[in-house]
């Protein structure tokens, strides 16, 4: 058998459980026990031999007890825990979850080279899914990517990305008592269903724990103390033994703090092509202050002719901060770069012999996570322009015009309607954005053995309730009442009763929730020339609802360019399943499985299978499959949805050259002149708009398939490789047309966009700019106001690529052993759909955040009580473009912003971690991680909202077992 150890460790779960207390499955994962040491000193060998015959009935009892066989994912069929199956399988276990210095189930799946970036709660506060993260691998998004707990499935998070894409959130995962993580790079819809197209990501807890456990941690940057900090502390407890006592229960909780720091925080470390390029106000005070300036033009027939017509930026009396003739205001020192996360995680687990080969087992995950997003109190600051988003209710588009303050205002000291910058700092504590969600799972099942079967069934239920209050956007109506009447006082005392009418709290919320029963079961049916042919049946039923919704306010459309959601919805999913696996000879096994689901008011899903692992030689092993895949639609898709977004930082390809002509003369003026270029240029090559997008209950499953060709090496009993090929072809993908490709397609699609007319401030910016320059400079439309979409199944995507593990272990005699890992990702190829061409794009796999490899190596020396490590990963560089439609950051467009070549790209990253740990203390370990050690900075992005600040940054850890 191919890389058969044949030595007794325990069996956990398709792993060997060494007295190290490493967890390795045959390719060599960090800990494992070789199968006979590198050198044998002649004292070993003496003293082997001397004892080698009273040893010989033991080995013989030894070699007769039957292989212990478990499930590995990926399949239904127990085998035995020392063969490579057919699909590829990493495992990241218990030992090299601390030496990452894992406070979060996130920190340990950034370390994946076959992961994408995807979702975050740092970079999610803007996204209806704010306070989640999620994982997605092959670039094939969240929802293409399964993630189980214990092989069963986790409520998606309450809330859809997007409005579109359900996910679950690896917030709520407890991190502590996890025993290893195994992601399984193939298709595995035969065996789990919908949603296992890229892959399985599953989280194995521990199954028994008996005694106390404590344990906590404290990571911060090196570079200022307050960045990048967090802390974890955790309590482990549990009684009883199974085979002793017939019975063990635990309980395990855990609490995360991560705590917030603001951009003025981290100004001394910004990058300064940041400051140049991206956000030349970064750090610069706001002149909307409190109180304000005075920013207007004098009237043409002004009383006193030296004024008549001319501009003024006039402070308000009693500011406190001028600087260069203008009221200012610290807007950095409120805005959050890194989100504040609070997270409350518990799993209990249970198990209870009955007697006659039967099991009773129950869990119970809970979590609470709160992340907050602060933000700077808002401005008053009128444009001339109006402020527009989509009433879905009235199907119209709502317009808010921030008012001047008129004739006889108290705090207008002119004679004509002035206009105010302003800063509503009155409490400046109020304005921020907190996600809280909270998560749950409970099942209870039985497990056991009669008639040759093996069987296991549980039922359980789960959830999770999302609600995210935020507070700082107008109430159109009441703000102006209180502006216009003069009820608010500028600069003065106001009641919390009359912010809260002008700024009211916001809520977006959402449930997912799921009742299922299911059952399976296994057993032997007949010898082949390699083994038994096994088969393993069963099936599912789940109920599945999913709602989304809004305050009032906003539902009604009545606060300043807020779109909406409302969706309703539930289903039934049925399936049944069947796998059969047959070793054929002693060389080759052939396995086979098929499942039916049925999901909702779709059409049936008939999902196969097939994968062959071919024993060339004790060192050589060959190993495929093909396997067909499904996402059945969510609710968020079919359901009854009514969702009007607003769409960021979006550039319009009719309004972008001349945003940026004025942005290159206005950059030239005053102070005001030079605030007011960014804004011109944002009006047309970083633009927000409203989009409306409706349900379809019409839509089919989206279909996949997978191919995978791989190869096993074991040149050298210290030595494994494996290299894997992949190709995933997707169709009928649901989806909506990109913003880009709908403006890119505006002329011959009328009607996907609307526009409104050129607005006064564009008329300003294009005077203010003549009069610098003597250019008209004049936009050629309007500003988009919204778009129209509808979910359709209408897109396809292909990726394909290798992956590459090599580990290797060197024993080193007294001096100990060092063991190394080395994993890498190389994508060929990825391609999407083009709405536009009715074709496939060009290849995007080095396109902007999509890197076209990953490789991370890491290494441990092992001596003793003491344990150090390193880990290397490397990220090649790569464009600053999505597509082809992407024109803003393309050669030329980097040059029409006057961005440097070399800044065209995104630079390849290196990055250095180092771990130790010590367990010569009594029931005690000690463990240090210091990240980038060689300091080095985050490649320069351009395209980057937030400016990237790295450094060095340590983590310490504590662990006691009583």
């Amino acid at each position: 058998m191919f890389m058969r150890n044949l030595s007794s460790p325990v069996h956990i779960n398709g792993f060997q459980k060494t007295k190290s207390g490493f967890y390795s499955r045959k390719n060599f994962l960090p800990g494992v026990i070789l199968k006979k040491p590198f050198v044998l000193k002649q004292s070993v060998i003496a003293v082997a031999l001397t004892i080698g015959v009273s040893h010989v009935a033991l080995a013989q009892q030894q070699a007769a007890q039957p292989i212990q066989k478990v499930v590995v994912t990926g399949s239904n069929i127990k085998r035995a825990v020392d063969e490579e199956t057919s699909s590829p399988v990493q495992v990241i276990g218990r030992m090299e979850i601390a030496a990452i210095g894992a406070s979060t189930v996130k920190d340990v799946l950034d370390t994946l080279t076959s992961k994408a970036t995807d979702l975050t709660d740092l970079g999610g506060g803007n996204s209806f899914a704010s306070g989640a993260t999620g994982i997605s691998l092959r670039n094939l998004g969240k929802g293409s990517t399964l993630t189980l707990l214990n092989g069963r499935r986790v409520a998606n998070y309450g809330l859809a990305d997007g409005g579109q894409e359900t996910f679950v959130n690896i917030d709520a995962m407890p991190s502590e008592i996890i025993d290893r993580i195994e992601i399984l790079l193939d298709g595995a819809s035969a065996v789990y269903g919908s949603d296992a197209v890229a892959g399985v990501v599953n989280i194995i807890t521990r199954k028994d724990f008996s005694g106390v456990m404590v344990a906590g941690s404290m990571r911060q940057s090196l570079l200022k103390s307050a960045i990048n900090k967090d802390k974890t502390a955790s309590l482990t407890a549990g009684s009883g033994d199974l085979e002793k006592d017939g019975y063990n229960v635990f309980g395990h909780f855990e609490a995360y703090h991560r705590l917030p720091y603001d951009d003025r925080t981290i100004m001394p470390a910004i990058p300064g092509y940041y400051k140049e390029y991206v956000n030349p106000n970064f750090g610069v005070k706001s002149t909307y202050a409190y109180p304000g300036n005075f920013v207007d033009r004098y009237p043409a027939n002004y009383s006193d002719p030296a004024l008549a017509g001319k501009s003024f930026n006039t402070p308000v009396a009693g500011c406190t901060d001028v600087e260069d003739g203008t009221c200012r205001f610290d807007q950095w020192a409120r805005y959050g770069a890194h989100a504040e996360a609070k997270r409350y995680n518990f799993f209990g687990s249970g198990r209870l012999k009955l007697g006659g080969n039967r099991t009773a087992f129950s869990e119970v995950t809970l979590g609470q996570t709160t992340t907050t997003y602060y933000s700077p109190p808002p401005t008053m600051s009128y444009t001339g322009s109006p402020s527009t988003w989509f009433n879905s209710k009235e199907g119209k588009l709502n317009s808010f015009l921030e008012p001047k303050l008129p004739v006889g205002h108290p705090n207008n000291p002119y004679s004509f309607p002035v206009a105010l910058r302003y800063r509503y700092a009155d409490d400046v504590t109020m304005f921020k954005s907190e996600a809280q969600a909270k998560q749950y799972r409970v099942m209870v099942g039985l497990e056991g053995s009669d008639y040759g079967w093996d069987w296991n069934t549980a039922v359980g239920a789960m959830g999770s309730k999302v609600e995210n209050n935020m507070r700082g956007s107008k109430h159109a109506a009441s703000y102006l009442a209180a502006i216009t009447s003069g009820e608010y006082k500028f600069g003065g005392v106001n009641s919390p009763e009359l912010l809260n009418k002008m700024f009211p709290n916001l809520l977006f919320g959402g449930e997912s929730k799921q009742a299922f029963i299911d059952f399976k079961a296994t057993r032997e049916l007949m010898q082949l020339g390699g083994g038994p042919l096994a088969l393993a049946i069963g099936g599912d039923f789940r109920t599945d609802s999913f709602d989304a919704y809004v305050s009032d306010n906003i539902a009604n459309a009545e606060i300043v360019g807020y779109g909406s959601i409302n969706v309703t919805g539930s289903r039934h999913i049925s399936a049944a399943f069947a796998e059969l696996n047959a070793p054929i000879t002693k060389a080759l096994e052939v396995n086979a499985a098929m499942r039916v689901d049925k999901v909702g008011d779709t059409d049936i899903s008939v999902v196969p299978k097939l994968g062959m692992r071919f024993q060339v030689s004790k060192s050589v092993l060959l190993r495929g499959t093909v396997a067909n895949g499904f996402r059945a639609p969510n609710v968020a898709e079919t359901g009854k949805v009514d969702l009007s977004a607003f769409q960021n930082s979006q550039v319009d390809p009719k309004r972008c050259a001349t945003a940026t002509q004025l942005y290159n003369i206005l950059k030239e003026g005053n102070t005001i002149d030079k605030a007011d270029a960014l804004t011109a240029r944002d009006r047309g090559c970083s633009v927000s708009f409203a989009a409306q997008i409706k349900g379809n209950p019409e839509l089919e499953p989206e279909k996949s398939r997978s191919y995978n060709v791989g190869i096993v090496l074991q040149p050298l009993d210290s030595l494994s490789m494996t290299v894997d090929y992949y190709r995933i072809e997707r169709r009928n993908e649901i989806g909506t047309k990109t913003v880009s490709q709908i403006l890119a397609d505006e002329d011959r699609l009328p009607g996907s966009v609307q526009r409104r007319a050129v607005t006064e401030e564009d008329k300003r910016f294009s005077t203010r700019a003549q009069e610098l320059s003597g250019k008209n400079i004049q936009y050629p439309i309007g500003p988009v106001g919204s778009i129209s979409n509808r979910y359709e199944n209408m897109n396809r995507s292909k990726v394909s690529g290798i992956d590459v593990e090599i580990n290797h272990r060197w024993n080193l005699g007294s001096a100990g052993r060092l063991v190394s890992n080395l994993k890498g990702n190389y994508q060929l190829d990825y391609r999407k759909w083009d709405t536009v061409t009715d074709t496939f794009t060009e290849d995007l796999s080095a396109n902007y955040e999509k890197y076209q490899y990953q490789v991370r190596a890491s290494s441990a020396w092992i001596n003793g009580p003491f344990k150090v490590g390193a880990a290397v990963t490397f990220r090649p560089e790569t464009t600053l473009v999505d597509d082809q439609y992407d024109v803003n950051y393309n050669a030329s467009g980097c040059e029409d912003q006057g961005i440097p070549t070399e800044l065209c790209r995104v630079k390849k990253d290196v990055v250095t971690d180092l771990n130790m740990s010590y367990t010569g203390i009594k029931n005690t370990t000690i463990a240090l991680n210091l990240y980038n050690i060689f300091d080095r900075e985050a490649p320069p992005n351009v395209r980057a909202s937030n400016p990237a600040v790295r450094g060095r940054s340590a983590r310490v850890s504590l662990q006691y077992t009583f």
